[in-house]
Formats: C-alpha cells, structure tokens, sequence
C-alpha cells in the first residue's frame, strides 16, 4: 500500500493515469515498443528501455512535452545525457531549437551524440545543479520554455507509457524495481501501475553514493546528500529542485527504498549482458541489482524490473566486463 494519501486533485495516481493516457495518445507512433523479457534465473521480468530510441526511457518523456510546443520555438533544457539526448532528438522532430546545458562532468560520448543532433551545447563546469541552474537562469532571461528532466507533469507522464505498456503486457504485477534519480520515472510508472494494481509494492531504487531522494524521504523536506561522491548511475546523480512536483509523489507511491553499492552495479551490468547480451548503464545496474538481491522478493510473485537506459561510456563498459 502507499506510504501516504494524495488528494485526487494533487497528482493522483488517476490524475496521472488520465496525462499518460493522453500522452500515449500522442507519442506511441515515435517509440520503440521496448521488449518485455523473463530472466530465466532470478524470475524477473526486464523491461528493456535500453532498448529505446535514444537508448533511454528519457525518450519517451522529451516527446510528450515537445510534442505539446507550437513548431520553430526555442526551448531550453540541461542533462547528464539521457534526458538532452531524447530533447535534442525531440525538438529536430516537432522542429523546435533546443539550447541544452550540460555539466562538465558528463560522459563525453553522451555529448557528443547530443551535438549531431544539432542542438546547441553549453557545458557548464561544475556538475548538474550547476548546469541546470545555467540553463533555468538563461531560459528565463529570454523567456524560453523550460523544459525539466523530470519537475514537468508531461515529461512524467511520458515516462508513464513505460507503466502503461507494462500493465498491458501483464495481468498481474506484484512488484516493481525503478531506478530514482529526480523521481520523474517512478512517479509516472508507480502511479499508473497503483492505479490499475492497487496492491503492486513500488520498490525505489538508488546508488549509496547519490541517495537525494531516499534522504529527502526519511527527512521529510528536499535534502541534499551531505557529499557528493562518483557514481556508475550517472544518470540517476544529482540533487532535486526544492519545489519538485516528483518529491510527494515520491513521497506517497514508494512503498521502500534500495541503495546499491557500486560494485552491485558492476555486478548487474555484467550480469545483462553475460545473459542477455544486452548493454545497460549504471543506472538500470542499479535496479537490476536491487531485484537480484532483493530478500523479501519470492519466484512465485510477478516482480518486474525498468533496464532504464543503455548509454554507457564503452570504455568504462568494457572494463565492467573484464572484471
């Protein structure tokens, strides 16, 4: 059961129930319809949104709330890579410019795949609050959209869809492994899913060494983690804004966290791809590992997992893989 009650008014799971179905409406022509596979040996279902356009679920969010702006606008945006990659792609689709802020820290062939896309990038030494608080300054300066990685009612409810095509594919959900990092992804599919599986456990899953939303939960208030520390799950990293609409949805949808080492990380990369062959970043590493380890899951129950994204530097890939 949810942690706490939401009003219906106040992003309810059937308020987001009603934006994903419409956003669905609007973007299913552009996804990829991501494969859906058991892992024979932990019994774990594998949503493969490493498999995405874009190699990211962020795909997925960046078209519903582009797909909403009026054609030949400039929108702003700033990311790790995942979330510029699906707006950069996104706005050469509706035909919109994107100016995206990026930090200095970010993984260089994310960039770089940015950058073909045409969209102008401005790295911004420092790390992700740093670029997003560049990119927000500027957008407001000139009077641009603002378009958030995940403080945006559209953007979660595009990641929804995931929800959506999971409870369309499953009669049954017990249980589900979703990677938090702003909270935008679990809001959109913990409510979805909540609505359609009353009684489903939404299981929030996170790096030891980037746990904002798991401290900010147990304090009560948006908290920062009190040091910054490297992270495979770069895509998850990061402090939230302090007024984000995902922190009380957080609040109310995820039943328990899991923080993840990172040489669980290493260990779940490596498993996907011994497997499955398939190439998952830090961040699905974090939920894969969770559910793998996961004491109080049972093989009789239906427990699925979110491979959130693929884009992985390949050098720091094939070194995982070596070990």
């Amino acid at each position: 059961m949810a942690n706490n009650h939401i009003p219906p008014s106040v992003h309810s799971p059937e308020y987001f129930t009603k934006l994903i179905a419409a956003a669905n409406s609007r973007i299913e022509k552009y996804l990829e319809k991501t494969r859906l596979i058991q892992d024979q040996k932990t019994d774990l279902w594998l949503k493969c949104e490493n498999e995405q356009y874009t190699g990211s679920f962020k795909w997925r969010g960046a078209l519903s709330k582009l797909s909403t702006i009026s054609a030949d606008q400039e929108i702003v945006t700033a990311s790790t890579g995942n979330h510029g990659l699906g707006v950069a792609n996104a706005a050469r689709l509706f035909d919109l410019k994107a100016r995206i802020y990026v930090p200095s820290t970010a993984v260089r062939e994310k960039i770089d795949k940015i950058k073909l896309t045409g969209a102008e990038v401005i790295q911004v030494h420092g790390d992700s609050l740093a670029a997003e608080l560049a990119g927000k300054q500027y957008a407001s300066e000139n009077n641009l959209v603002w378009v958030s990685p995940y403080n945006d009612e559209l953007v979660i409810a595009g990641q929804g869809t995931i929800g959506y095509e999971l409870h369309l594919a499953l009669p049954k959900i017990d249980r589900v492994y979703i990677t938090v990092g702003g909270g935008g992804l679990i809001s959109g599919i913990a409510s979805l899913l909540r609505y359609h599986h009353p009684g489903i456990e939404i299981v929030g899953c996170q790096p030891v060494n980037s746990p904002e939303m798991y401290l900010s939960v147990q304090a009560g208030e948006v908290v920062m983690a009190p040091e910054a520390l490297d992270t495979l799950s770069d895509g998850s990293a990061g402090p939230l804004e302090k007024d984000s609409i995902t922190y009380p949805v957080c609040v109310a949808m995820i039943d328990r966290f899991m923080l993840i080492s990172e040489g669980e990380i290493r260990n779940a990369i490596r498993y996907a791809y011994r497997e499955h062959q398939m190439k998952v970043e830090g961040a699905a590493g974090v939920a894969m590992a969770a559910a793998m380890k996961d004491d109080q899951r049972t093989k009789e129950e239906v427990s699925v997992v979110v491979l959130c994204g693929g884009n992985i530097d390949t050098s720091v890939w094939k070194e995982i893989l070596r070990q």
